[in-house]
């Protein structure tokens, strides 16, 4: 029996279904999100609000790109990993899975919270939010490091390779042959150096300020790997919005290196010196998936797009270590051109 596609109109009924509403009980429901990936409904009703989210087989793009909908299984594992280790006000709970339609239903953020994605665009550049960003993933990457009790629920890495390897490593290698070694080995320690919990999706548009507090959501491409990937995808991102938006770069930046500092500090598993210079590298292949990738940003002008590849390609190769002589290179050139 294949799989029902949750539509707006059918929610009531399928919450019913579910045991979770009763007939008759009003609700007020929107669908969030851009619908590429999966299709998410926050529904509120008179006493509980929940977020219904339903992981897609295929991204809703022209190219065909297929993906494994049991990645929203592995959402939930992550979830319940996440509530024994950070307070319970930083993630969601889990409330309804369900193993036939791909669906996950979870409490919502906070009632007041702020998306930080939508703070950063209108102007406030909290640095303390990059701080905590930092101590944050420290935390879950020292309580996960080599427990293997944990790495044994992420054997499949099959939604971390179709969301983030492929799309990013794998795509770029066919634009630039020149770096396929060095872009093959950066993608085989991700996969192959089992050692933490990487939550692969942290960024801003996943993290919710309540109160001047964290609350991450979206794990759907957390995995048991390499603790670089989760420093990368986060500086990538905010180098992303340093080079979009001129005016505010210098802030940007600033919080790549609070947040990297914040991280750094708060480690304490072996090798962290050879992650933070496998981190730079990485760093460079999210830039490059940016400009040549799978799913690449659509609001550069073409200046500022060949800056961004010179950018990614010299970090691949940088002798530079220290994340604020990183960002000065990314600021410098920038101003420079």
């Amino acid at each position: 029996m294949s799989a029902m596609n949750l539509e707006k109109k059918s929610i009531t009924g399928y919450l019913q279904r579910k045991k979770l509403t009763t007939r008759g009980t009003p609700l007020t429901i929107e669908q969030i999100g851009d619908g590429m990936k999966n299709l998410v409904y926050y529904v509120k009703g008179p006493e509980e609000d929940w977020i219904l989210k339903q992981a897609l087989s295929r991204v809703q793009i022209k190219e065909r790109w297929w993906l494994d909908r049991k990645r929203i299984f592995t959402e939930k594992i992550c979830i319940e990993i996440l509530a024994e280790i950070l307070p319970p006000t930083v993630i969601p709970e889990v409330v309804l899975e369900d193993r036939t339609d791909f669906i996950l239903a979870t409490t919502p953020p906070p009632k007041d919270s702020v998306n930080w994605e939508a703070e950063l665009a209108s102007g406030r550049i909290d640095l303390q939010i990059a701080y905590q960003c930092g101590e944050l993933l420290a935390t879950v990457h020292n309580q996960t490091f080599e427990r293997l009790e944990i790495k044994r629920f992420f054997k499949d890495t099959k939604a971390f390779e179709q969301l983030r390897i492929e799309p990013y490593y794998g795509k770029i290698v066919e634009a630039f042959p020149d770096l396929k070694k060095l872009i093959d080995a950066q993608a085989r320690h991700l996969l192959k150096d089992q050692q933490v919990l990487v939550l692969a999706d942290l960024r801003p548009r996943n993290i919710w300020i309540d109160n001047g507090q964290l609350y991450l959501v979206d794990f759907a491409a957390a995995h048991f790997g390499n603790p670089s990937f989760d420093l990368a995808f986060y500086a990538g991102d905010l180098c992303l919005k340093a080079m979009y938006n001129h005016i505010q770069k210098a802030a940007y930046l600033e919080a790549i290196n609070i947040f990297w500092n914040a991280y750094f500090k708060t480690v304490e598993y072996k090798g962290a010196e050879e992650i933070e210079k496998a981190a730079v590298r990485d760093l460079g292949c999210m830039l490059l998936g940016a400009t040549d990738g799978r799913q690449q940003v659509d609001y550069f002008e073409d200046g500022v797009r060949d800056l961004c590849r010179r950018i990614a390609q010299s970090l691949l190769f940088t002798e530079l270590d220290k994340i604020e002589d990183i960002t000065e290179f990314v600021n410098r050139t920038l101003i420079d051109g």
